[in-house]
């Protein structure tokens, strides 16, 4: 009898053993397509020849309020989708995306945050990343680039020409600063820790800067297949004020509904149409005279439910789904239906 428990025991032990090194397994797997690069993506949307926007580049954000985001968004990690600058690293580093991509239908744009992703690799902190774009420095940084820009050095060339047009960069990276103090935001500028993670993310090759847009039929379909071969679904698609250019045609919907994503993932947006006299934006706002900003958040999730519409859309019609969270800042919560859109 006490033979039999003997060998009980030994089959239970070497099950449970099985079981946990399975585990383990499955644990270490996860963890090595974290560790692997972004997959190449070979086809991308072309640059279009007009935007239609207000000025030519935006070398820099001028979304002031950007704190309104972090704390929805603070370690959410999983992939990135983001268009413009710098305000993107602002959203990485806070989320602790896993992985990302810088997208713009801008070129030139792209070049920009390509210089970014140099500096950053060559900086040890926030303080000598920030010395590269300093004007005083501007003779030394572009040295550096035609010294160590390899095959992209044309590209970096051009990227650091445009960040210094006006001095867009570094106004903006003193304007951090500002909004640190006036609005307590905590990004890569004041947090060592990180500046450190997108760092990080660069050496492993896991923040790439594309050209794409989001009507076209490439870059946003390939990004998200890139994301699914490694398990990083999308948890922040970031789109500026991009939707007010545009009524949702079936290239976006397409796009949005074939997102790998799950259901931590929240679209960030913000909105100047409408912002003074309906949707209100909030204290600090850069040019509030002019077109001061709306900040709004919707899962995307909900996103895809407005998408799966036939009818014209525009984002303004979304906003009837809005519910005020902070002034200037509302979460889209409701279904279309809810708001009285129904096929």
């Amino acid at each position: 009898m006490i033979k039999f428990y003997i060998i009980l025991f030994f089959l239970l032990f070497t099950n449970c053993s099985k079981d946990k090194i399975a585990s383990k397994v499955i644990e270490e797997k996860e963890e090595l397509n974290l560790l692997q690069p972004l997959p190449e993506i070979l086809e991308f949307d072309p640059s279009p020849k007009k935007r239609g926007l207000y000025a030519e580049h935006y070398p820099a954000s001028n979304e002031r309020r950007i704190d309104l985001f972090m704390s929805r968004i603070q370690d959410l990690g999983g992939g990135y989708i983001g268009v413009g600058t710098d305000q993107n690293f602002s959203f990485i580093a806070k989320a602790k995306s896993e992985c990302a991509f810088l997208m713009d239908f801008d070129s030139e744009i792209v070049k920009v945050n390509q210089v970014h992703l140099f500096f950053w690799n060559l900086s040890k902190n926030y303080l000598e990343f920030k010395a590269f774009w300093n004007p005083k420095n501007k003779k030394t940084s572009q040295l550096l680039i035609q010294q160590q820009g390899g095959t992209l050095v044309n590209e970096l060339l051009d990227g650091f020409k445009l960040g210094h047009t006006s001095n867009w960069v570094f106004n903006r990276l003193n304007e951090l600063d500002y909004m640190h103090q006036k609005f307590g935001l905590v990004t890569f500028a004041h947090s060592e820790a990180e500046f450190q993670h997108i760092k990080k993310l660069i050496e492993k090759k896991r923040i790439r800067a594309v050209v794409g847009n989001l009507l076209g039929d490439k870059t946003m379909d390939n990004i998200s297949f890139a994301l699914k071969q490694i398990k990083c679904p999308v948890r922040i698609l970031y789109t500026s004020n991009a939707e007010e250019y545009f009524s949702f045609p079936p290239a976006f919907r397409k796009n949005i509904l074939n997102l790998y994503t799950d259901e931590k993932g929240v679209l960030l947006r913000t909105i100047t149409s409408g912002t003074k006299n309906k949707w209100g934006y909030p204290e600090g706002e850069k040019f509030p005279d002019a077109y001061p900003f709306h900040y709004n958040i919707q899962s995307l999730k909900n996103l895809k439910e407005w998408m799966r519409l036939k009818s014209n859309l525009s984002i303004y019609d979304i906003m009837n789904g809005r519910t005020p969270v902070t002034k200037g800042l509302s979460e889209i919560d409701k279904l279309p239906s809810e708001v009285g859109y129904v096929e």
